[in-house]
């Protein structure tokens, strides 16, 4: 590592940024829950915006899959995105499930 790199400062200012996310994050969505502005509209646009974006991602993932897979011999790039794309798409399968469970 480098000689001036601080171990210490790094672990204590890593949990020190969540926390201060998360107390962000907390205070916009009860201000936002006091001006009512989570109503069907935004969520009706939000879950617009996350299909499209889970599109997109699955093509991506799927192009660079095949550039890495012509590009280099079978090796880390491959596997690592082959994990992610296997995440992924699980995750979309349990999504699937709850949300079928809930209709």
């Amino acid at each position: 590592m480098y000689e001036s790199f601080e171990m210490s400062s790094f672990l204590a200012g890593l949990p020190l940024g969540m926390a201060v996310a998360g107390i962000v994050c907390f205070l916009v969505w009860r201000k936002g829950k006091k001006e009512r502005r989570f109503d069907e509209r935004y969520k009706k646009i939000h879950e617009s915006a996350r299909s499209f974006s889970w599109a997109v991602t699955t093509i991506v993932i799927l192009v660079a899959w095949g550039i890495v897979m012509f590009m280099e011999p079978p090796g880390t790039a491959f596997f690592v995105l082959m994990t992610v794309y296997l995440l992924h798409m699980l995750s979309y399968l349990i999504g699937a499930v709850v949300a079928a469970r809930k209709n």
